[in-house]
């Protein structure tokens, strides 16, 4: 399945294998977002991605939202402190958001669901 030129793990799949899940931000506005698994994810993109526990009853907890420019390389590297503590805290999946079109929008999306969820937000460094 190809989402925003990137192919899933469910590639070759039926379709609508990739489960999906809408996040709302404080705005009141939706983001529908990828789910997958922590273990082996990968995701060379740029875009947004929540890391999240799934409960016993089916419900999501968010643990943490952040941008990336390279969303698998960033969450493992720059953010592997922050990764491992919600690991520890029961976090088994990562929903990754990829249709904001620029750098800005994503930034507005993950302050939106941040502030709509009080989740702690995570920016990959930036060296000049």
């Amino acid at each position: 399945m190809l989402i925003n030129d990137y192919t899933s793990a469910a590639a070759g799949s039926l379709p609508g294998s990739v489960p999906l899940f809408w996040w709302q931000g404080w705005s009141t506005r939706w983001y529908l977002t990828s789910v997958f698994d922590l273990k082996g994810f990968s995701c060379q993109e740029a875009g947004l991605f929540v890391v999240v526990r799934r409960e016993s009853d089916g419900q999501c907890t968010p643990m943490m939202v952040g941008l990336a420019d390279n969303v698998s390389d960033d969450l493992y590297g720059q953010f592997g402190d922050a990764l491992l503590r919600a690991i520890k805290a029961g976090a088994t999946e990562v929903h990754v958001h990829l249709a904001e079109s620029n750098a800005q929008r994503r930034e507005a999306a993950m302050e939106d669901i941040a502030a709509g969820w009080q989740m702690p937000m995570m920016r990959p460094v930036v060296y000049a």
